[in-house]
């Protein structure tokens, strides 16, 4: 029988974009990032599985040496997979792996067995009103022998008193389809495809305003939706809306009051169920990726470490027995610290950064000198160069990745880490020169790394010293 079941992976995200074809798979390349090395970030073609409209799939090798994110019809969609995988006894021989349909059979059991449930909400509008009606949710269910496509729409309860989409419409929310099982591909699989992309008003949007041009045909949500009414409660720091003016609608310029826009984003779960046994995944929705080869040097993998093996890093032997591996985690975090500076326009960020701590001198009467001075002057610029700023860091950065410069660093300064890199659940609003330099965190602080990431610095950079003769 089969004891286990789990869905992988766990957690997927799936990209917005209006093209028809999903982008084709890709992976990361070696890097060339010595000294006298390009810097670039490779990123390197993949096979990819082709999903027919009637579920076939097929194998596509890379089609060249590049990647194509984008076509004629615009960004190409990330469509994850989510695959069954379980454990399972066969004449008392335990195995595990992915489910089969050979698997199913040796229990008496087909695709049709094979349950799917798929729920997903966009729940944007619902997170400032709080009323129910605003929410934007969409469920299906399949068999495991259905192989069409199938349309995720998008709509508001049908209990609804003043409900956001009105009856008899929808926001695409994307679809799902189970690809056919065969002897090529026998595993059990669903395929989530997002939507397009596209953003959706109320049918007076063009009288409210003309900033938003939308199509007519995206102007059906209703004007008496408490939605198309909120208003950010600026004077007791709405946590919903924090930092202010997430919303159109929401600058004095627009009078303060929500335009009713939604778009087409959502997250949910992905239930499979097969007899008594149920997994479940979830899948998120983004928007596309203007810099698909750019890491950030925290990640959502990075959150999840620091919450399970936060603690690996403090014992001193996690360093002593495997120093070969923390210095390759330690060169990781830095070569992604410069993707990350390729991507951000530093120059911009320091100036919201410096207008960000004059007003906290403003509001607590500390000298507005200070507060300017604890981020970096507006540099001289440099001939050729538009962001002078943003250039200089970049160079800087580019260095750090070899391990030889880096480590040489720490022997002439035995406290940079601490001097330089910002520690972690500070809660100090001002912003500095520590790195990462003038970028906003999620709690509306400055960035920083994860805990387990700096105490990983710390404790690596006393590594490298601890054979350094002092005065030397």
């Amino acid at each position: 029988m089969i004891e286990k079941m789990w869905l992988n992976p766990p957690l997927a995200f799936a990209r917005l974009g209006p093209s028809p074809e999903p982008c084709e798979n890709y992976r990361y390349g070696p890097n060339d990032l010595t000294p006298r090395g390009t810097g670039k970030t490779v990123a390197v073609p993949a096979p990819s599985l082709v999903l027919a409209a009637d579920g076939t799939l097929e194998e596509r090798p890379p089609q060249g040496d590049q990647v194509r994110f984008k076509d004629e019809r615009g960004f190409r969609p990330i469509c994850p997979f989510f695959e069954v995988h379980g454990s399972w006894a066969i004449d008392g021989e335990r195995t595990e792996g992915p489910i089969t349909t050979d698997v199913l059979g040796a229990f008496g059991l087909t695709t049709a067995d094979v349950r799917w449930k798929v729920e997903v909400a966009n729940l944007k509008a619902h997170q400032c009103t709080r009323a129910d009606d605003d929410r934007i949710d969409a469920t299906v269910e399949i068999a495991g022998n259905q192989h069409q496509k199938t349309p995720l729409e998008g709509g508001s309860p049908r209990t609804a008193a003043r409900p956001l989409v009105p009856p008899g419409r929808h926001i695409p929310l994307g679809s799902v389809q189970i690809p056919r099982p065969d002897a090529e591909f026998p595993e059990l699989r669903l395929r989530f495809t997002p939507a397009a992309g596209l953003v959706y008003g109320p049918t007076n949007l063009l009288q409210r305003t003309t900033r938003y041009p939308l199509p007519t045909e995206q102007l059906f949500l209703s004007t008496n939706s408490r939605w198309c009414e909120f208003r950010e409660d600026n004077d007791n720091g709405d946590p919903r809306t924090a930092p202010s003016g997430l919303y159109a609608g929401a600058s004095d310029e627009d009078g303060g009051t929500s335009f009713g826009l939604v778009d087409d984003v959502c997250d949910g779960l992905v239930t499979v169920t097969v007899g008594e046994l149920t997994a479940r995944a979830r899948v998120v929705v983004t928007p596309p990726d203007f810099a698909p080869d750019r890491r950030p040097f925290t990640s959502l993998a990075d959150g999840l470490t620091d919450r399970v093996k936060r603690a690996e890093v403090r014992d001193p032997a996690y360093i002593s027995q495997n120093p070969q591996l923390t210095a390759l985690e330690v060169r990781d975090l830095f070569e992604r610290a410069l993707e990350a500076m390729d991507a951000v326009n530093v120059d911009a960020q320091n100036q919201r950064a410096t207008g960000e701590n004059i007003g906290n001198a403003q509001s607590e009467g500390s000298p507005i000198v200070e507060a300017r001075a604890r981020t970096f002057p507006t540099p001289v610029p440099l001939a050729g160069i538009t962001l002078a700023l943003t250039e200089r860091g970049r160079r800087k950065h580019r260095r750090f990745p070899a391990l030889e410069v880096l480590e040489d660093l720490i022997r002439e300064q035995p406290d940079f880490i601490q001097q330089f890199v910002r520690p972690p659940a500070t809660e100090d609003p001002w912003y500095d020169r520590r790195m990462p330099v003038a970028v906003r965190g999620s709690d509306a602080f400055p960035m920083h790394v994860t805990r387990r990431q700096y105490d990983l610095l710390v404790a690596w950079a006393r590594s490298v010293r601890a054979n350094v003769q002092e005065g030397s």
